[in-house]
């Protein structure tokens, strides 16, 4: 055991004397070991928003993907966007006059992912009952409900009869956009159909 110089190392009742930490002591240890982690604790913040961010992007593309592939089984004169198809869903419903007249808000309002929590009552129950009836004569199927973790997502179908300067036209240019629930784009799926002899 060292020694130290003017001290007494020596306790009365228990023998030798350990000298141990102060509170001092292990605030400044405690507060060097923050400084130290913090840097960390940030980039596992930043991993883990990211985490999310992929999560919706996946989803997103995963909503593109389905409607493209539900494209792809209609017959080639059933192609048709969405306003084409569904815009009437907005008719003689106050507030969404403008949905029902022009392209850009229709895009703006319509959504065909729709939850069951959307549906229940009010203006959501009111564009899934018109929705639904569309749906059927539209894409020649059933409207199928989805589950909860895409609440908020909006997709909409845009169709470009003009890609093809055939007359009739032989191709249709399919776009397919998917947003998030703060509106930005999250996904973008492009794809041509084409009429088959």
């Amino acid at each position: 055991m060292l020694a130290m110089i003017g001290t007494d190392l020596t306790c009365p009742v228990r023998g030798p004397c350990t000298r141990g930490f102060t509170f001092v002591e292990i605030l400044i240890v405690l507060t060097l070991m923050g400084l130290v982690a913090l840097p960390f604790t940030r980039m596992f913040v930043f991993g883990v928003q990211g985490s999310h961010e992929n999560a919706d992007q996946i989803l997103a593309h995963n909503l593109a993907r389905e409607k493209l592939e539900e494209i792809r089984t209609l017959p080639f004169e059933l192609v048709k966007d969405d306003f084409e198809n569904f815009r009437t869903i907005y008719r003689d419903r106050p507030d969404f006059e403008k949905a029902f007249e022009s392209r850009a808000d229709f895009e703006k309002t319509f959504t065909d992912v729709l939850t069951a929590d959307m549906v229940k009552d009010g203006e959501g129950k009111e564009t899934y009952d018109r929705l639904r009836d569309l749906y059927v004569s539209s894409y020649r199927r059933p409207f199928d409900l989805y589950p909860e973790d895409v609440r908020g997502f909006r997709r909409v179908l845009e169709v470009d009869e003009r890609y093809d300067n055939a007359i009739p036209s032989r191709m249709k240019k399919v776009t397919v956009r998917v947003y998030d629930r703060q509106g930005h784009k999250q996904a973008e799926v492009v794809t041509l159909v084409s009429r088959h002899k």
